[in-house]
């Protein structure tokens, strides 16, 4: 038993080393069969042992039972976006911005500079060292618990070491899971043999894979992991960017080797220009650099926007291009009735993927570039995600090539369209139209509208081809038709319930989101905020007129009118009174004005915001308590004043109640901003 424990421990000692010069050294020692032979080796003596198994054994990595679905999960600091630049001049803009935004002199900011992979953004949260949660980065807000699958991934550490004691309670990393080329071509190879359909790049292949319901499929694909970001830390000691990713590769966490400091913008510039030559021969797909001023207090002090730190930038390389020929455009149909001309080419591979479709936006694009049915266009990717044709090679153009003809039927529902005047897009003016009507539940159920768990494209599409919703008041009556949903395709009883449990849910999420996802032109999530807000609640704002609707803050003429007139309109009066009807939630608090800082509640307070509030977007209510005076900060400290907590609050709240923070749940927000 002692030699089989020991043997146990030493065999766990060198698999674990050996992953860490494979992913994060890149020096690998020892062939993958003879690391498949340790790895059986210890599997078996786990059998007779089983009792000696612990989590963080390098045979917990294969996958245990398949799951029913994944939970979504509140980030403790929010995972942003980042800007994108595509020269040079731009760049220098951004670094003058960072200058005067720090009130420094160039010499007093360096920078680091590192590749920007084309992976899927992964949070990693360490507890004592040992991996506890791996989240998805989701909406940015929140995200979905993949822990399972990523436990299965070799180039993740399942616990963090260190000979100096010096890992924090609390750290997460941020990062890119990749499948790399080899292994996606690997997989492609096996999916055509088996008569599968292809995987069109790796980026999908790697968000699907990270999906499965199942990690023993996870275990059998190799991917690849780079951490890049910091999440939230406890304690936080970290004074340089380059410190923070030093000390996690010395734990066992993979950063990219080619990531380096650049002392000036001029640097920085040369590593983008060498890099443009190197990455193509990596293994892994790159579409750019990533620029971040290094000092961490300079980061604190330049701060964020809504969706982007001012403290990181992305050059993105230029778009590749490829030629084909046109062969078709079909005329889709969106949620406003917008016809947009979609090309149907020739196959081309273009950026990693098998190109066939691509925008050609509108038709007076299709006229201002000339181009026909049969001709050889350019095309490219947009940011390298969108295909769109650029231009025709006018003088391959043979005579068989015909024009393109604008729209005069709606493709969906035979009903005339017109172009109104001063505007570039045909319409159908059918308010009953089918694919107005699905691409309208789309955006209804999405997570930035209603957030209706379970309720996505494919769900819509499926329920819609079952009869079984042609409107918005039908989602909310599903519930009386649980049997017709338990006989459709994929549809248990557990995700039936679970569909059920996300649309009572939206039931409350309040006026601001009905309005965001009743897709009425020029009304987004700000103008829903501002209307629903004003007004407090539909009845309010049926009654009110053009002229009040426009003296709402940021809600101009023309988008008033769209609003009175949609409202006012048979087909917006049928849907109102439908959610009102299925007990749908159409008001919201009606915030007060920004007071004098001195005079707020909120005057000098630190507040942190967590969980999910049914009234407000975080955005949204972050901006009115800084209207407020209040400093918004995205982690508890001992400098926290007030945590707002919402359902799902998670460690913030924990963390809170141990600091002695007071809190306020959403009811006792409401009551002080009204």
């Amino acid at each position: 038993m002692a030699n089989d424990t020991q043997r146990i421990e030493q065999l766990r000692a060198d698999i674990n080393r050996h992953n860490r010069l494979y992913y994060v050294d890149a020096s690998p020692q020892i062939s993958d069969k003879a690391f498949d032979e340790l790895l059986k080796e210890l599997e078996a003596l786990e059998a007779k042992h089983p009792e000696l198994i612990t989590p963080d054994s390098p045979t917990q990595r294969v996958g245990g039972e398949p799951i029913a679905g994944f939970n979504t999960v509140a980030h403790a600091r929010p995972m942003l976006s980042i800007d994108n630049t595509y020269d040079r001049d731009d760049l220098n803009a951004w670094h003058q911005r960072v200058l005067k935004g720090l009130d420094i002199e160039a010499s007093d900011v360096n920078y680091l500079a590192e590749p920007k992979i084309d992976g899927v953004a992964v949070n990693l949260r360490y507890e004592n060292g040992q991996l506890t949660l791996a989240t998805s980065r989701g909406d940015g807000q929140r995200g979905d618990d993949i822990t399972q699958n990523v436990r299965t991934i070799n180039a993740i550490p399942l616990k963090l070491h260190s000979e100096k004691d010096d890992i924090p309670a609390i750290v997460e990393v941020r990062g890119e899971i990749v499948i790399p080329d080899d292994e996606f071509v690997r997989i492609n190879e096996q999916r055509a043999e088996a008569g599968e359909e292809r995987y069109a790049n790796p980026r999908n292949l790697t968000a699907g894979t990270l999906k499965q319901l199942d990690s023993k499929l996870v275990a059998q694909r190799r991917m690849l992991f780079f951490a890049h970001g910091i999440g939230e830390i406890e304690p936080d000691t970290f004074t340089l960017y380059s410190d923070f990713l030093q000390a996690i590769r010395q734990w066992g966490l993979p950063t990219n080797p080619l990531t380096q400091v650049c002392a000036t913008i001029d640097d920085v510039w040369q590593t983008i220009e060498a890099f443009d030559a190197q990455r193509r021969k990596l293994q892994y797909g790159v579409d750019g650099v990533v620029v971040k001023v290094n000092d961490r207090q300079q980061q604190e002090t330049l701060g964020v926007r809504s969706k982007s730190p001012r403290w990181c930038i992305a050059y993105k390389y230029a778009a590749e291009q490829a030629t084909t020929k046109l062969l078709r455009v079909d005329w889709q149909v969106g949620k406003t009735g917008r016809l947009t001309p979609r090309a149907t080419m020739e196959p081309v591979f273009l950026a990693g993927t098998t190109v066939q479709h691509a925008t050609l936006h509108n038709y007076d694009e299709i006229e201002r570039k000339d181009i026909h049915i049969g001709d050889t266009v350019v095309i490219e990717k947009a940011g390298e995600i969108i295909p769109q044709v650029i231009s025709v090679n006018a003088e391959a153009r043979d005579k068989s090539a015909k024009r393109i003809e604008p729209p005069t039927r709606c493709p969906s529902c035979d009903t005339e369209v017109l172009k109104i005047d001063e505007e570039v897009d045909y319409r159908c003016q059918n308010p009953e139209c089918p694919a107005q009507l699905r691409e309208r539940l789309i955006w209804f159920a999405g997570r930035d509208q209603m957030d209706i768990d379970g309720l996505g494209e494919k769900a819509i599409h499926q329920l819609a081809d079952a009869g079984l919703i042609n409107s918005f008041g039908d989602i909310f009556t599903l519930k009386d038709q649980r049997e017709k949903l338990l006989e459709l395709e994929r549809m248990g009883e557990r995700k039936v319930d679970n569909l059920l449990a996300g649309i009572e849910t939206a039931k409350g999420r309040g006026l601001r989101r009905v309005l965001a996802g009743l897709g009425i032109r020029h009304i987004g999530s700000g103008g829903s905020l501002r209307l629903a807000q004003a007004f407090g609640d539909i009845d309010a704002l049926l009654g009110a007129d053009e002229d009040a609707i426009a003296e709402v803050e940021d809600i101009g003429p023309i988008t008033a009118q769209s609003v009175h007139e949609f409202l006012h309109s048979d087909a917006g009066a049928h849907v109102i009174d439908e959610l009102k009807a299925v007990g749908v939630d159409l008001t919201e608090p009606k915030l007060a004005k920004p007071e004098p800082s001195d005079d707020s509640p909120f005057a000098g307070k630190t507040v942190v915001i967590t969980g999910t509030l049914e009234k407000f977007g975080r955005k949204e209510l972050s901006t009115q308590l800084e209207s407020l005076g209040a400093k918004v900060s995205g982690s508890v400290s001992k400098k926290t004043d007030l945590l707002i907590a919402g359902e799902k609050a998670g460690s913030k709240l924990d963390k809170a109640q141990s600091l002695g923070v007071e809190i306020w749940d959403e009811a006792k927000l409401i009551e002080t901003l009204t």
